[in-house]
């Protein structure tokens, strides 16, 4: 008897910043976590010279999510292999198998069977904002909010259904989110602390959602030390002397050890207190 949580994201390292101490905290309390990686992060950059080139780059991030997820206590990930769109803007938003271009039901599709198979009591993935506007974060939402009602409709992919699985309705879909200005606040902390550190563009200072908006504010600080081996496996994408090896542990506490997430199902009812434990009131089932 355990309980289960379907995490659906878009990119290796996705896993480890947002939500990486949510995951080893639940991964700790015996909860089975499945996590689905839509991309293999293609065009993602390479920050530290000599771990990757163009060409080698998805295979690298391959082993990085493996190693990810092993830091966190996950099981190996679920790879859909489509492909990285790049930021909204970018070039590689119009190559014809990036997610983004991917049509819908190619991506619910998979997802509604992978509910119906794991049978999770939760599912979380990006909030439809997308963290800060990342096209594939919002593709990844809008399929798995999609996914998350079409599990239980017998008129969804019948196919499924005919080959053995059956219709599965998870009780709570939560979504990743940060509140709005989290971009300063992290750089002014770390400043503050003194690691000099760019502050960032007038573009993305206002990034993340009203804090009005968001249901909880989850201390993870006691699983700091996994959430920095999770981002430490992401070494392509790490900045050479990062700050996050630089800045004090109570620094570090108050940004990477905080995450954020609003209920998406069933809605928040108004005066409602969401409690902190996502399977609160459910029953474990085999």
């Amino acid at each position: 008897m355990s309980h289960r949580m379907l995490v659906c994201l878009a990119h290796p390292d996705d896993e480890a910043f947002p939500v990486g101490g949510t995951l080893a905290s639940y991964a700790a309390q015996g909860v089975d976590i499945r996590l689905v990686c839509s991309t293999l992060g293609e065009e993602g950059e390479i920050r530290q010279p000599g771990s990757a080139t163009r060409e080698t780059l998805p295979h690298v991030r391959e082993k990085e999510l493996k190693a990810s997820c092993t830091a966190l206590g996950l099981q190996a990930p679920l790879l859909f292999r489509h492909r990285d769109s790049g930021m909204q803007g970018d070039k590689a938003n119009t190559h014809p198998r990036a997610l983004i271009n991917v049509p819908a039901e190619r991506i619910v599709k998979p997802l509604v069977a992978e509910i119906r198979r794991f049978r999770p009591h939760v599912v979380l993935t990006f909030g439809p904002d997308g963290l800060y506007g990342h096209p594939d974060h919002i593709a990844m939402s809008d399929h798995t909010t999609a996914a998350f009602h079409l599990a239980a409709n017998p008129d969804a992919f019948p196919q499924q259904l005919a080959d053995g699985l059956q219709l599965h309705s998870p009780a709570r879909l939560f979504y990743s989110c940060r509140p709005r200005g989290f971009r300063m606040t992290q750089a002014t902390l770390f400043r503050e602390s003194g690691v000099d550190v760019p502050l960032p563009p007038p573009e993305r200072r206002d990034d993340g959602v009203p804090p009005e908006e968001i249901h909880l504010h989850m201390d993870v600080s006691a699983h700091l030390e996994q959430k920095r081996a999770s981002i430490r496996s992401h070494f392509t994408q790490l900045q050479v002397d990062s700050p996050y090896w630089r800045v004090p542990h109570e620094v570090l506490a108050a940004t990477l050890g905080q995450e954020h997430f609003v209920r998406g199902y069933p809605s928040v009812q108004e005066g409602e207190v969401v409690s902190p434990d996502f399977f609160e009131g459910i029953e474990a089932t085999d």
